[in-house]
């Protein structure tokens, strides 16, 4: 790998500076035609989500591609992230499971936070929980005992590294303030109308790694917003 094509972890890992997002990605077709495209031309970092519900038709096709010998295990970058309704200490575990069930792998390269919020746990598929029209907020959301099942995670070898997305600077802080492992990473929306330029700074002052998605900007971003629950359930 090229100098220039990665960014490099403070526990040394590398990770490729250019990575394929999944997000809104779940008919099997397009997906199969989107990421065997992207292997062709040279990917070989891949960003998913339980929340996605889509880790199995990419873990079908890494597989496909790991048992024809087309790429090794050591070449892929993977990462998957804890969904709202896994944000307790007692459910890292079993989440990072299920997504390494789903990808049919052994282990992700980076294991993400995906939202601050938690949301109330009523059984693995109501990723989205409601009460009284309005999404359940789990209020009692302990981000330094999240942070601490997290890098048990690391210390089991199901993840090389782990982070953050949607986190703003405070949130960071009380995470590094008490980790045994840092951030690796953290992921949010960055592009020349979104420059986080205090995100960036915090990252830089604890050495984690920032990535950006949508980096191009997202146009459509409002109309999906307005006609996606998540946000109007609010």
């Amino acid at each position: 790998m090229s100098e220039k094509m990665y960014v490099q972890f403070s526990n040394g890992q590398k990770m490729p500076i250019l990575g394929l997002g999944t997000w809104q990605a779940q008919n099997r077709e397009e997906m199969e035609n989107a990421l065997n495209a992207a292997f062709d031309a040279g990917y070989r970092h891949f960003d998913t989500a339980y929340m996605y519900q889509n880790e199995t038709v990419i873990g079908d096709i890494i597989n496909t591609w790991l048992t024809t010998g087309k790429i090794t295990r050591e070449e892929l970058f993977i990462t998957t992230k804890l969904p709202p309704i896994g944000m307790d200490p007692s459910r890292v575990e079993h989440f990072l499971l299920k997504s390494l069930t789903a990808l049919k792998l052994d282990y992700v390269d980076l294991y993400l936070i995906h939202q601050a919020i938690g949301l109330k746990y009523t059984n693995d598929e109501n990723i989205l929980p409601v009460v009284g029209g309005k999404l359940d907020l789990e209020l009692n959301t302990d981000h330094v005992k999240i942070w601490k099942a997290m890098e048990s995670q690391v210390k089991a070898g199901r993840t090389k590294a782990i982070g953050i997305s949607n986190f703003n600077s405070t949130q960071i802080e009380r995470i590094v303030n008490s980790a045994e492992i840092l951030p690796a990473n953290l992921q949010v929306e960055g592009h020349v109308y979104l420059q986080q330029k205090e995100l960036r700074e915090i990252c830089r002052k604890h050495g984690i790694t920032f990535t950006a998605y949508a980096p191009l900007g997202s146009p459509n971003r409002k109309q999906i917003y307005n006609t996606n629950r998540f946000l109007t359930l609010l």
